[in-house]
């Protein structure tokens, strides 16, 4: 019987917290969708692109979000089994209080592990396949971005300048810049200046430039040639988006090395990403909210135990209740905070890396005086 009534608890703490998850996920996944159109409207990635990009960063939400939403939801449903009486049934069938809150405490570590795991290995990777998808896309957009009388300089290494704009694929007095301005000590620079000019093929990957001339550098000497008919290939171009991983992309183990190896003053080199002591704070900031952070899904659920320690008969129950929530909040605020200082310092990173464990004893045992 006492599996029973637990397995129910569980269940409707899961229910709630997958609703309020996944309501609160879709809605920023969807807000960051907006502020990534840039993607698509400044960067000229085409939207198949856009709509990967933000799928794969999906996960990311979710792990930033779960340890709030299980707080909560163990709370309310705590309040709602109280207000409905549904606790009675749990002592009135042998269920003491310390039994209901190790059990609890044993859900709550099942989840910080699943916390742990999207974490420290889904949310990483699918980021990183993200960024894959950008460095792997190349400039399908672009031939939507030219307009008449505006600079675009999307492309690294590359501006563009369309004086007149004559149909949606005729262009006049065009202008192309390659490279850094009139650099002669760079032989990839050139300039192309044509009277008309078209896209064409399917898909508007060749620019088709007419009566012309080009400026180009070599050997420190500047060297210019007329045209009457080129195709300028758009195909291979390359945005200015951030091909490289950022910290957050890469695999848990290759942080963990670096982090390592800088607080011992080693050298760890790898091909991802440059292992620098300029990086190091960020680092151990990525390990604490991959590994360490998680350890306070199981404080969280002992601090919303306190509702076990009054009734709702009492005058002030919503008082006692109110405040219970803004310890949940508090917890979660310090979880946040304590990220700021997980800095250079060995001992300090230790420090906070033994903060959750401490304060889930200490809460532990009062917690265990007051419901005696």
């Amino acid at each position: 019987m006492e599996k029973i009534l637990f397995r129910k608890f569980i269940i409707d703490v899961s229910l709630r917290a997958l609703i309020i998850i996944f309501t609160i996920g879709l809605i920023v996944w969807i807000i960051q969708a907006v502020n990534y159109l840039d993607f698509v409207i400044d960067d000229g990635h085409n939207f198949s692109i856009y709509f990967y990009y933000n799928l794969f960063n999906f996960p990311k939400i979710i792990h930033r979000i779960l340890p709030f939403v299980f707080g909560i939801s163990i709370f309310f449903e705590l309040l709602k089994y109280e207000k409905n009486n549904e606790l009675l049934i749990f002592w009135t069938n042998g269920v003491t209080k310390k039994k209901f809150i190790l059990n609890l405490i044993n859900f709550s570590i099942i989840v910080m592990f699943i916390q742990i795991f999207v974490g420290s290995i889904i949310s990483p990777a699918s980021q990183l396949k993200a960024r894959s998808i950008l460095k792997d896309s190349n400039m399908d957009f672009l031939p939507n971005l030219i307009k008449q009388g505006k600079f675009i300089d999307t492309v690294s290494g590359l501006t563009i300048f369309i004086n007149e704009r004559v149909s949606e694929n005729s262009f006049k007095d065009i202008f192309i810049q390659e490279g850094d301005w009139l650099d002669l000590k760079s032989n990839n620079n050139q300039i192309i200046f044509a009277k008309e000019g078209n896209l064409i093929n399917d898909n508007k990957k060749i620019f088709r430039l007419l009566n012309g001339k080009i400026i180009s550098t070599n050997n420190n000497r500047l060297i210019s040639f007329e045209f009457d008919k080129i195709d300028y290939n758009l195909s291979n171009l390359s945005s200015k988006t951030i091909k490289k991983a950022k910290i957050q992309e890469l695999p848990s183990s290759k942080i963990i090395r670096c982090s390592l190896s800088l607080l011992n003053n080693d050298v760890y080199i790898d091909k991802m990403f440059r292992c620098e002591k300029s990086r190091l704070k960020n680092l151990n900031q990525e390990i604490y909210k991959r590994f360490i952070k998680p350890f306070y899904i199981p404080l969280l659920a002992l601090i919303s135990c306190f509702l076990l320690t009054f009734s709702k008969v009492q005058n002030n129950f919503t008082l006692k209740s109110t405040k219970v929530f803004l310890y949940v909040f508090l917890a979660l605020v310090i979880s946040e905070t304590l990220m700021r200082y997980a800095e250079e310092s060995k001992i300090e990173f230790i420090i906070i890396m033994f903060v959750p464990i401490l304060f889930f004893f200490l809460i532990y045992n009062f917690l265990m005086i007051r419901v005696r």
